[in-house]
C-alpha cells in the first residue's frame, strides 16, 4: 500500500528537479547571452581607437578623456544600476541599459558619419565625450542586474 503512494511521489521529484534544471539552463544561457552582447558593444571602442585617431581626426586627449568619462560613469554607474535593479523590474533595467548602449554607439556612428569634427572641433569634441558618459552609465547594467538574475533564478 506504501509502495503506491511512493512511486508518483518519486515521479514528481524526477519531473520536478528535470524542470528545475531546464530553468538553470535557460537563465545561465540568457544571462550569458546579455554579458556577450554587453561585452561586444564594450569592446568595440577599444578596436578602433587608432582609427578614431587617423581618420576621424580625434586626439589622443579626447580619446583618453572618453576613457576616463566612461570609467567613471561605469564605476559610479554600477552602484546605481544595483539599486535600481533591486528597486524595479531587473529585466526592464537590462534592457533600458542594452537599448541605451546601442543608441550611444549609434550616436557615435552619427558624428563620425557627418563628421561632427569638420563643423566644429568644440562641438564633435563635446559630443563624443557627451555620449560616452551615458555609455558608461547604460553599460553599467550588465553587471549587478545579469548576476541579480542568477541569484534569482539559479538560487532558489
Amino acid at each position: 500500500m506504501c509502495l503506491v503512494f511512493f512511486v508518483p511521489l518519486i515521479l514528481y521529484r524526477k519531473l520536478t528537479i528535470y524542470h528545475s534544471l531546464l530553468q538553470y539552463r535557460w537563465a545561465f544561457f540568457v544571462t550569458f547571452g546579455g554579458y556577450f552582447m554587453a561585452h561586444f558593444s564594450r569592446k568595440c571602442y577599444s578596436t578602433v581607437k587608432t582609427q578614431l585617431e587617423d581618420d576621424a581626426g580625434y586626439s589622443p586627449l579626447i580619446l583618453s578623456e572618453m576613457d576616463t568619462v566612461f570609467m567613471g560613469t561605469y564605476a559610479a554607474g554600477n552602484i546605481i544600476s544595483g539599486k535600481l535593479g533591486d528597486t524595479f523590474n531587473p529585466t526592464t533595467v537590462l534592457a533600458i541599459g542594452l537599448f541605451g548602449s546601442g543608441m550611444c554607439l549609434f550616436l557615435i556612428n552619427i558624428s563620425l558619419w557627418f563628421d561632427f569634427l569638420s563643423f566644429s572641433m568644440t562641438l564633435g569634441n563635446f559630443f563624443i565625450i557627451a555620449v560616452y558618459f551615458m555609455f558608461g552609465f547604460f553599460q553599467s547594467t550588465g553587471g549587478p542586474v545579469g548576476k541579480l538574475f542568477c541569484v534569482v533564478y539559479v538560487c532558489e
